[in-house]
């Protein structure tokens, strides 16, 4: 049974709307970087928004990677943070509601991650108890960075607080990367900015004592946790040689590992072989990233090779671990 808990849908009347408010914004896969980079995202983005907004041709594609399960989430694009927070609480509800249509017509292959309006914590807050307990979605998504505000700002709490007592987990997928300037040629806002924002989110949370004011918070990390996994030995020694590091973090780097989880997208067999070996046991679970370019589709066979023989790793890494997170049963016989 595989499970991708890393695939993309979008809501077109969402996306839609947005296009009639500020095109550039609606549509920007290339960060607003390189003109290059845009022409080529454009022309590509026809195939993905098709791909992201019809059911069958998921499930056909979900068919050739040999995928059972897909958890969706909205693009990069989809989260509409640039927005006015009334519009973009109505937004996450349009999204929220298009996800939770798209998987009542499929119900045995799609789960779902609600967006939420983090440009208004409260309202954000308000929208994961409606997305979880109205809709039955089974995470909350979110990317790296609000309209350039970190996550461990305490502005976010009553969202943080809303998710802890739902206890879903949490889906941060980068966005917005920062020193874009220097970014933007060869897709590097892709290729670096990307793992390294999303790691920038995960490091300033545990920095910021998030993890010690809502100790329950399950985070799972996109692209194998960007370059964190790399990093842990350097985060746990600059904690200790650095006041800075420890003002609102009670206790050394790894011991928040307990609270984050990454997934597989790494296109080399030795380097998650790596990740699975940095992050504690049941904490690297299956993800594609799908529909795009930079999806890696052949993630199934990747994963079967990493792990090898290890049939109690590959069950864990394929479905375990995202059932477990979103409350699915464990598989009989297994």
């Amino acid at each position: 049974m595989i499970f991708d808990a890393h695939w993309h849908l979008i809501c077109p009347q969402a996306a839609q709307r947005c296009a009639a408010i500020d095109p550039v914004k609606a549509g920007d896969y290339a960060c607003g970087v390189n003109e290059q980079t845009a022409r080529i995202n454009q022309k590509r983005s026809v195939v993905w928004s098709r791909k992201m907004s019809n059911p069958d041709e998921q499930l056909q594609d979900m068919e050739k990677a040999g995928i059972d399960i897909a958890m969706l989430q909205p693009p990069p694009i989809g989260y509409y943070y640039w927005t006015e927070p009334q519009l973009g609480s109505g937004l996450s509800r349009m999204v929220n509601e298009n996800t939770a249509g798209f998987i009542a017509k499929y119900p045995e292959r799609f789960y779902g991650w609600a967006t939420v309006p983090l440009q208004d914590p409260i309202m954000a807050a308000a929208e994961v108890r409606f997305a979880v307990e109205e809709l039955k979605l089974s995470g909350i998504t979110l990317t790296s960075n609000v309209n350039g505000h970190g996550l461990d700002e305490e502005r976010f709490d009553p969202f943080w607080e809303a998710v802890q007592d739902l206890d879903v987990p949490l889906f941060i997928h980068p966005g917005n990367p920062p020193g874009a300037e220097r970014l933007a040629n060869y897709y590097l806002t892709n290729f670096l900015g990307f793992p390294v924002e999303t790691t920038l989110a995960a490091v300033s949370m545990v920095f910021g004592g998030v993890f010690d004011r809502f100790p329950r918070l399950k985070l799972c990390l996109a692209h194998a946790g960007g370059v964190l996994p790399f990093l842990l030995g350097r985060f746990e020694h600059g904690q200790a040689q650095r006041p800075e590091a420890r003002e609102k973090c009670r206790h050394p780097f790894s011991h928040y590992l307990k609270n984050i989880y990454v997934d597989t997208v790494t296109f080399s067999v030795p380097t998650l072989r790596y990740v699975i070996s940095m992050l504690p046991p049941g904490h690297v679970f299956f993800g594609t990233d799908y529909p795009f370019d930079m999806a890696d589709m052949e993630g199934v066979a990747l994963v079967k090779e990493a792990v090898g023989d290890d049939s109690a790793l590959s069950e864990e890494i394929f479905y375990g671990v995202m059932a477990k997170l979103v409350g699915l049963p464990p598989r009989v016989g297994v």
